[in-house]
């Protein structure tokens, strides 16, 4: 049991560290000193495809390793679903929001800029889903499937 709990920290530091580093350090710093705009949110979007792919990896991992360990009980567990719900978000940003934003920035650099409030709107919902995931991922590794026991003195 040691292990699996050692395990899960290892992927959710892992995970959730990486989604603290790229959004709100790597992605930032990329757009403050690249100098270049198209530049850093090219590179902000290859970051970000890196985290989902090693998000959709560290959860998938972590809902397993949850069925096995708890059997049919998983489904009273509230991180279960926690973690479910940071799969879903995951893979809505690796499957939807991305490419979206990538087409539309295309159509932006190939001179229409019709889209730009598109952009501005997919821009935000992902920024938006973003800070949800990692509030998420932090209430994650803060908190624990065991319930409290008493102190006894």
């Amino acid at each position: 049991m040691l292990s699996n709990l050692l395990g899960e920290r290892l992927l959710l530091t892992l995970w959730v560290g990486s989604l603290l580093a790229i959004g709100y350090i790597a992605v930032p710093m990329a757009f403050a000193n690249l100098g270049d705009v198209v530049l850093a949110g090219n590179y902000a979007g290859h970051l970000f495809s890196a985290v989902n792919i090693l998000g959709l990896g560290c959860g998938s991992i972590l809902l397993i390793s949850k069925m096995i360990v708890h059997g049919k009980q998983v489904i009273g567990l509230w991180r279960f679903w926690l973690v479910i719900v940071m799969v879903l978000l995951t893979l809505v940003f690796n499957f939807y929001l991305q490419p979206e934003i990538q087409i539309v920035k295309n159509i932006i650099h190939s001179g229409d800029d019709s889209v730009v409030g598109q952009f501005d709107l997919l821009h935000s919902v992902s920024k938006n889903l973003y800070i949800v995931l990692s509030l998420l991922g932090l209430a994650l590794v803060v908190s624990t499937d065991k319930k409290t026991s008493e102190v006894r003195t």
